[in-house]
């Protein structure tokens, strides 16, 4: 049985989210036949209403009490989704898409254990002096404190010539 069956990839649709999406299509070669697409919206993103505990909320629910603005918002993501969904597909992966809403370190190791993932594959931004002596966290670092599974951290690194 391979090592990495199946991988959770959280994504905020940055730069260093596309990186590690790279890591995630090379695992098929280590045996790699499922992918958890995760998305997760933190409830501050948005103008909710007050709820008793608003990380418990599920999309439908979101949707039925934000503006039109912020419903288009859930449709670009959610369409972003389904386009990483069908890449992932043309590599032959199995994937299964979620859009979740909480805060995402906590929704990822949450995820990771419903869906028993054999490992999570997360972008890390590398924090400058100021950020670590503040101790300003990352999700990223959260994650690998959190999580019961091996995390695969990816980080961008420049080349010289100011390529990826």
């Amino acid at each position: 049985m391979p090592l990495f069956r199946k991988v959770l990839y959280p994504t905020d649709f940055s730069d260093l989210a596309e990186v590690a999406k790279k890591y995630v299509i090379k695992l098929k070669e280590a045996g790699t036949k499922e992918v958890v697409l995760l998305h997760v919206i933190h409830p501050l993103e948005f103008s909710l209403p007050q709820f008793d505990d608003p990380f418990a909320l599920d999309v439908a629910t979101i949707y039925a009490h934000v503006p039109e603005i912020e419903k288009a918002i859930l449709d670009n993501h959610e369409k972003m989704l389904k386009e990483i969904e069908k890449e992932l597909r043309s590599h032959e992966f199995e994937v299964k898409r979620i859009m979740t809403v909480g805060d995402p370190k906590d929704e990822i190791v949450r995820v990771a254990e419903e869906e028993k993932v054999s490992v999570i594959v997360i972008g890390y931004h590398g924090k400058g002096l100021l950020e670590r002596i503040l101790e300003m966290g990352s999700t990223a670092k959260a994650v690998i404190k959190k999580a019961k599974c091996p995390v695969l951290v990816v980080k961008k690194v420049e080349e010289a010539d100011g390529k990826d």
